[in-house]
């Protein structure tokens, strides 16, 4: 018997009463001086912008040292949310270096230059505005933390769904390194190394590198290539300097240069086709091989072939130092981004992939050059007034601007041999649906302040806000005034559409937390959180370029962190309640042929997570983590409801306006996309001494509860519940610094849809296996 949410929700309160009780009894009774050896390591979390336990942070945070990363075979941002709760990740449909991330509920299916995703990505403190290679190699990672609910306070901008924050490791005070080479599935090879090279006493560097190559996991039907190829590298230089004589201050330096060449066309699974047993194929016509798009679209980008390579670098510099009163960090970051991409997309309103899509121009090919540069400062000081009062100020500016060429070929199949007869030797008719290059720049300066004050020995309040001012401004200019759709700035202004907006936002913080004993404590939590206003990037008129409103959404949390006396055992529960107002909601519109964005309606969420951590003896570590929740859209806008009495007028499958936006195919309000009521991962490993060697295995367990992967609420958007698991073991002699690994990763090669998108379902990156050795000097 299938349970529902709210016997989840009362069983998971039930248990974890009961396991709060029984824990706050022992623990009272605890023997003084009683030894933690052999339990748990203590966990430290930046989440508050300061280093604190986080059994003592009242914010639902999951960290991850670079061990756990290890153990827990996470090894690429996409991995992480396997083991988070009510966290859901997958790649961008189209763009395999880039993900999409849904933190309770709240998410994107794409990004765009002129707007953000809900979940924001640090790195080294620096903020970084494109997810377009977000799907990077965790290497040389000192700490990633996943902070859950909006964090509008202390990392500000775009951060209403949460924020993935790495933290990558400094150069060593001795002369050595590390390297790793590796085989696996789709004829994969990777290689990755840090050398740390310290000069004297004061000065020390570290270089690191990465290179992954594949032939791809999918097996186009129609040209007879290997699609979805990787093709990365990357590398790092990195400086810790301490002046001689002025040991309280330190200057971190680093500089970064990567390519992530790596696409994620459709494709499906059980077409009689696959590589090496993925079973994954394309029937897409639009070769890899240049030229197909030259006669329809502009410059470079029409001599593209179906492919995406993206080039990032960028500089930052974080100077700390210590006044004896207060902490002073001078955080600057420069980040730069330059994007190739052409793929092509199939669409139902435009006929059956079969057989149009299987022209050299594809069913939907989108073309694109993008340039991105980000410059940001940070100015932050951390103090303390007294034994009661510690905080965190600081002021931030970022300045980002973006060009973005772009243009599409579509291919009208449903028209040719009905309307017009069909040119010869073909049954479709390819034409150029947009031709654009558009420019949008945003500047944003904050002032925030955060601090926590111990009213008593046990209670503690935290006060805290951010006020944000924020312009944005867009600009268009056509590529080729021939065609009638053509538009520029002041034809996206006739058609009665904003090209600057400005927003001022205030997002405060209040949590009050009571620490029962050294080992329990209990916080309750309200935060707002702020995402500017944009508008729909790809548009190819004017009309559609619409600008919308910034999103706001206030949580409201309830939480325990708890652990054991003996420290071998850890439960922490955050129980969470958020309304999200002006919700920006990606979805597709059947009307256009594209992505449409739109403050569509708001949406509350509601649920539970727990994260549970067991060492009953010392070689085996359990870890169980479970995401609870209820989501609805609520007070639809006056578009939305419009466009539901249309479609309630004439409930059709013809009716464009039924099956579209969030609007579901009788005219009702869909389920919110990526909102699975439940998902759980379990994790355990063993340290076992055999001889000379200790032989680490591991497995993992993943089960997510069946959800809509689409935003229209379609039965053919729905994604069954589905369990991955994943397998691992680790050898390393005890008289030598190497690591001999072997892993498997979805081994049950479990296919399931991540994106339901214009009629067509959007998978998972497929099993994989993979031999690695390493060697640490």
């Amino acid at each position: 018997m299938r349970l529902g949410f709210s016997s989840l929700l009362s069983l998971t309160v039930t248990v974890t009463l009961a396991l709060v009780t029984g824990e706050a009894l022992a623990q009272q009774s605890k023997p003084a001086g009683a030894s933690s050896s052999g339990g748990l390591e203590e966990v430290t979390v930046t989440a508050q912008r300061r280093t604190e336990n986080l059994q003592e942070v009242p914010l639902a945070v999951t960290s991850f040292s670079a061990e756990d990363l290890r153990a827990q075979q996470i090894t690429s941002t996409l991995d992480i949310a396997r083991t988070v709760p009510n966290f859901i990740s997958a790649n961008n449909v189209g763009q395999a270096s880039a993900n999409v991330y849904y933190i309770r509920g709240l998410g994107q299916t794409q990004s765009f230059p002129t707007f953000e995703p809900q979940v924001g990505t640090y790195v080294d403190d620096i903020y970084i505005s494109r997810q377009n290679a977000n799907n990077f190699v965790l290497f040389g990672v000192d700490q990633l933390q996943v902070l859950r609910g909006p964090q509008g306070t202390l990392f500000g901008r775009n951060s209403t769904g949460g924020a993935v924050v790495v933290t990558l490791a400094k150069p060593g005070s001795k002369l050595g390194g590390e390297f790793e080479a590796g085989y696996g599935s789709y004829d994969r090879y990777a290689g990755r190394a840090y050398i740390d090279v310290p000069v004297n006493d004061s000065l020390r560097t570290r270089f690191s590198t990465f290179g992954i190559t594949d032939d791809g996991y999918v097996q186009n039907l129609t040209t007879g290539e290997n699609m979805n190829k990787v093709r990365d590298w990357g590398v790092r230089e990195a400086i810790n300097f301490t002046p001689a004589g002025h040991s309280n201050i330190e200057w971190d330096f680093s500089a970064d240069l990567s390519d992530n060449n790596a696409a994620n066309v459709l494709n499906q699974p059980n077409l009689g086709g696959g590589l090496y047993g993925s079973g994954r194929s394309s029937l897409s016509g639009f070769s890899e091989n240049r030229g197909a798009l030259g006669y329809f679209l502009t410059g470079g980008k029409g001599q593209l072939g179906q492919s995406v390579d993206v080039r990032t670098w960028g500089v930052m510099s974080n100077v700390k130092i210590d006044f004896g009163s207060g902490i002073l960090n001078i955080i600057t970051g420069y980040r730069g981004l330059n994007q190739l991409l052409a793929v092509d997309f199939p669409d139902s309103a435009l006929g059956p992939a079969i057989p149009f899509g299987q022209t050299p121009y594809g069913q939907f090919a989108l073309a694109q050059g993008l340039q991105s540069t980000q410059a940001t400062q940070e100015f932050k000081w951390t103090s303390h007034y007294g034994d009661r009062l510690t905080y965190t100020a600081g002021l931030y500016y970022l300045y980002e601007t973006n060009t973005n060429d772009f243009g599409a070929v579509a291919n009208l199949a449903i028209l040719c041999g009905i309307a017009f007869p069909c040119p010869p030797h073909t049954t479709s008719v390819p034409f150029t649906l947009g031709d654009q290059t558009n420019t949008n720049d945003t500047n944003s300066v904050a002032v925030y302040a955060q601090g926590d004050y111990k009213l008593a020995d046990q209670w503690t309040l935290t006060l805290g806000g951010r006020f944000t001012h924020e312009n944005k401004s867009v600009t268009a200019s056509p590529n080729n005034l021939e065609l009638r759709n053509a538009y520029d700035t002041a034809a996206i202004r006739a058609a009665g559409w904003l090209t600057s907006l400005t927003a001022n936002e205030f997002t405060p913080r209040a949590a009050l937390q009571y620490q029962w004993n050294p080992d329990l404590m209990f916080f309750a939590s309200a935060t707002r959180g702020f995402q500017g206003g944009g508008w729909n990037g790809l548009a190819f008129n004017a009309s559609d370029y619409n600008n919308f409103n910034p999103e706001t959404v206030w949580s409201y949390e309830l939480g325990m962190r708890s652990e054991s006396s003996d420290r071998k055992l850890r439960l922490n529960v955050t129980g969470f309640y958020q309304y999200v107002s002006h919700y920006q909601l990606l979805s597709d519109n059947t009307k256009t042929a594209s992505f449409v964005t739109t403050n569509a309606a708001d949406m509350w969420a509601y649920g539970a997570e727990i994260e549970f951590a067991w060492r009953p003896i010392d070689p085996l570590t359990v870890l169980l983590n479970v995401g609870l929740m209820d989501a609805q859209y609520t007070n639809p806008s006056d578009g939305t409801v419009a466009q539901q009495d249309r479609c309630q007028a004439n409930p059709v499958p013809a009716n464009p306006n039924c099956g579209s936006g969030i609007v579901n195919a009788a005219g009702n309000l869909a389920t919110p996309a990526v909102t699975p009521h439940a998902n759980a991962a379990a994790h355990a490993s063993y340290d076992w001494l055999v001889g000379g060697w200790t032989v680490t295995p591991n497995v993992g367990v993943q089960w997510t509860d069946s959800q809509n992967v689409g935003t229209e609420g379609l039965p053919q958007g729905v994604q069954n519940s589905y369990t991955t698991f994943d397998v691992g073991v680790t050898a390393k002699p005890n008289s030598m610094p190497l690591t001999f690994t072997a892993e498997c990763r979805n081994c049950a090669r479990q296919d399931y849809a991540t994106t339901y998108l214009f009629g067509y379902r959007y998978y998972n990156y497929p099993g994989t296996w993979d031999v690695r050795v390493g060697y640490k000097f």
